[in-house]
Protein backbone atom coordinates (compact mmCIF):
# COMPACT_ATOMS: atom_id res chain seq x y z
CA UNK A 1 0.00 0.00 0.00
CA UNK A 2 1.70 3.11 -1.55
CA UNK A 3 0.64 6.82 -0.30
CA UNK A 4 0.65 9.18 -2.86
CA UNK A 5 3.05 11.97 -1.41
CA UNK A 6 1.53 15.46 -2.96
CA UNK A 7 0.01 17.34 -0.60
CA UNK A 8 -2.66 19.13 -2.74
CA UNK A 9 -3.48 15.29 -3.84
CA UNK A 10 -3.12 13.38 -0.36
CA UNK A 11 -5.10 14.26 2.89
CA UNK A 12 -3.22 12.11 4.76
CA UNK A 13 -0.64 14.88 5.33
CA UNK A 14 -3.72 17.01 6.71
CA UNK A 15 -4.71 14.34 9.23
CA UNK A 16 -0.45 13.49 9.74
CA UNK A 17 0.25 16.90 10.54
CA UNK A 18 -3.08 17.04 13.12
CA UNK A 19 -1.99 14.30 15.07
CA UNK A 20 1.82 15.44 15.08
CA UNK A 21 0.27 18.85 16.62
CA UNK A 22 -1.94 16.63 18.97
CA UNK A 23 0.55 14.09 20.27
CA UNK A 24 3.72 14.62 19.92
CA UNK A 25 4.16 12.17 17.67
CA UNK A 26 2.65 9.54 15.54
CA UNK A 27 2.95 5.73 15.22
CA UNK A 28 3.44 3.61 11.50
CA UNK A 29 2.63 0.28 12.18
CA UNK A 30 3.23 -2.29 8.77
CA UNK A 31 6.30 -2.58 6.12
CA UNK A 32 4.37 -0.55 3.85
CA UNK A 33 6.06 2.65 4.62
CA UNK A 34 9.50 3.35 4.01
CA UNK A 35 12.28 5.54 4.49
CA UNK A 36 11.75 7.08 1.07
CA UNK A 37 7.87 8.04 2.29
CA UNK A 38 9.00 9.18 5.39
CA UNK A 39 11.08 11.58 3.45
CA UNK A 40 8.46 13.06 1.65
CA UNK A 41 6.59 13.36 4.18
CA UNK A 42 9.36 15.30 6.66
CA UNK A 43 9.71 17.78 3.25
CA UNK A 44 6.37 17.91 3.67
CA UNK A 45 5.87 18.75 6.95
CA UNK A 46 8.77 21.22 7.32
CA UNK A 47 6.98 23.97 7.01
CA UNK A 48 4.81 23.45 10.27
CA UNK A 49 7.27 21.60 12.67
CA UNK A 50 11.09 22.58 12.31
CA UNK A 51 12.59 19.53 14.12
CA UNK A 52 11.11 16.30 13.05
CA UNK A 53 12.64 12.68 14.12
CA UNK A 54 11.88 9.30 12.70
CA UNK A 55 12.64 6.47 14.51
CA UNK A 56 12.64 2.33 12.96
CA UNK A 57 12.63 -0.14 15.63
CA UNK A 58 11.67 -2.85 13.24
CA UNK A 59 10.10 -3.29 9.80
CA UNK A 60 6.31 -2.72 11.46
CA UNK A 61 6.64 0.07 13.93
CA UNK A 62 7.95 3.61 13.21
CA UNK A 63 7.48 6.55 14.88
CA UNK A 64 7.13 10.03 13.62
CA UNK A 65 8.37 12.61 16.82
CA UNK A 66 7.91 16.32 16.44
CA UNK A 67 8.69 17.00 20.22
CA UNK A 68 9.65 16.69 23.89
CA UNK A 69 6.45 15.53 24.71
CA UNK A 70 6.01 12.82 21.73
CA UNK A 71 9.91 11.74 22.59
CA UNK A 72 8.75 11.18 26.11
CA UNK A 73 5.99 8.99 24.97
CA UNK A 74 7.62 7.02 22.56
CA UNK A 75 10.28 6.03 25.38
CA UNK A 76 7.78 4.62 27.92
CA UNK A 77 6.64 2.59 24.66
CA UNK A 78 9.88 1.46 23.97
CA UNK A 79 10.42 0.33 27.78
CA UNK A 80 7.33 -1.80 27.74
CA UNK A 81 8.71 -3.28 24.62
CA UNK A 82 12.23 -3.58 26.66
CA UNK A 83 10.16 -5.38 29.26
CA UNK A 84 8.85 -7.41 27.34
CA UNK A 85 11.46 -9.00 25.66
CA UNK A 86 13.53 -8.90 28.66
CA UNK A 87 10.68 -11.46 30.33
CA UNK A 88 11.07 -13.19 27.09
CA UNK A 89 14.82 -13.19 27.22
CA UNK A 90 14.90 -15.02 31.13
CA UNK A 91 12.26 -17.52 29.52
CA UNK A 92 14.40 -18.60 26.65
CA UNK A 93 17.49 -18.51 29.08
CA UNK A 94 15.40 -21.56 31.30
CA UNK A 95 14.17 -23.44 29.06
CA UNK A 96 17.89 -23.21 27.65
CA UNK A 97 16.92 -22.27 23.86
CA UNK A 98 19.64 -19.71 22.43
CA UNK A 99 18.52 -15.75 23.54
CA UNK A 100 21.03 -14.21 20.79
CA UNK A 101 18.24 -13.18 18.66
CA UNK A 102 16.15 -11.32 21.88
CA UNK A 103 19.71 -9.75 22.68
CA UNK A 104 20.10 -8.19 19.77
CA UNK A 105 16.29 -6.92 19.46
CA UNK A 106 17.28 -5.80 23.27
CA UNK A 107 20.53 -3.85 22.38
CA UNK A 108 18.66 -2.41 19.08
CA UNK A 109 16.00 -0.82 21.39
CA UNK A 110 18.73 0.08 23.89
CA UNK A 111 20.73 2.09 21.59
CA UNK A 112 17.01 3.88 20.29
CA UNK A 113 16.59 4.73 23.60
CA UNK A 114 19.53 6.50 24.17
CA UNK A 115 19.45 8.29 20.70
CA UNK A 116 16.22 9.85 22.20
CA UNK A 117 17.22 10.51 25.67
CA UNK A 118 20.16 13.16 23.76
CA UNK A 119 17.84 13.94 21.12
CA UNK A 120 16.68 18.38 21.27
CA UNK A 121 13.91 19.51 19.83
CA UNK A 122 13.93 23.70 19.51
CA UNK A 123 10.73 25.62 19.26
Amino acid sequence: MERNVMPELDPFITVLAEKLHIHGYYAFYGEHYNETDMEQYRKQLFASFSNIVWVELDARKKYMIVDHRGRNTVMKLIEGMLNTRRTLKANQAMSGTSTMDVQREITHLMQVMRMLQFTTFRR
